[in-house]
């Protein structure tokens, strides 16, 4: 039932042009049975390109070989975190191969409320003028279409407020590298401050002994 829910998903039609290899889609939907299910689509020669291009020409020689090469590629560039620390999971993912390629996965640890949204996927951020639709179709999250190209570095963040979606920039790593600048000022002073009382110490000690 799984994977034939799944599969009812991949045939969704998306408008998308197969053969132009700098269009994408991510569409997050729900099914019947309420699993949440991501699908990222592209023309097969944007996989195709962009494996050649980070594990080179030649990686693999058979079509399953090529579909572990695009998960493992799809697991280095994709990451969804909601409430700004639901790290969501990725599981049973599927690569069907066509001009219009297709990669699916199952979507674990959705939580009921959701007040953020940070998705980032860039699997084809090589190729030149990329564009990537995002759309989201079940509950809970932004329903407006969305873009991730260079000029957003491929990264959704979508914040609710006021019962609208706002855009908003993730300050997590502004702190944290904030607090490494302060600590490290703090214990640069203090250095300086221990060294400057040891050498004052050292000339008392010189002083009494000569």
């Amino acid at each position: 039932m799984k994977v034939i829910s799944i599969l009812i998903i991949a045939l969704m039609s998306i408008n998308l042009y197969a053969h132009q290899p700098d269009i994408s889609t991510s569409v997050l939907s729900k099914t019947a049975e309420g699993q949440y299910i991501l699908q990222v689509t592209s023309a097969l020669t944007a996989f195709d390109g962009q494996v050649d291009y980070i594990y080179s020409k030649g990686a693999y020689n058979t079509p399953d070989e090529f579909k572990e090469l695009v998960i493992d590629h799809f697991r280095a560039n994709v990451s969804f975190i909601v409430n700004q620390k639901d790290t969501l999971e990725f599981a049973n993912p599927i690569v069907i191969l066509g001009h219009e390629t297709k990669l699916i996965v199952e979507v674990k640890n959705v939580p009921k409320k959701i007040k953020s949204v940070s998705f980032k996927n860039t699997m084809f951020k090589d190729m030149p003028q990329n564009r990537m639709a995002v759309i989201m179709l079940t509950g809970g999250f932004p329903k407006e279409q969305s873009v991730l190209n260079n000029e957003n570095n491929h990264t959704l963040n979508l914040k609710l407020i006021e019962g609208n979606w706002k855009t908003f920039e993730r300050e997590s790593n502004f702190k944290l590298s904030s607090w490494i600048n302060a600590q490290s000022l703090v214990i640069s002073f203090l250095l300086f401050a221990a060294l400057g009382g040891a050498t004052h110490l050292i000339k008392k000690l010189k002083l009494k002994t000569s």
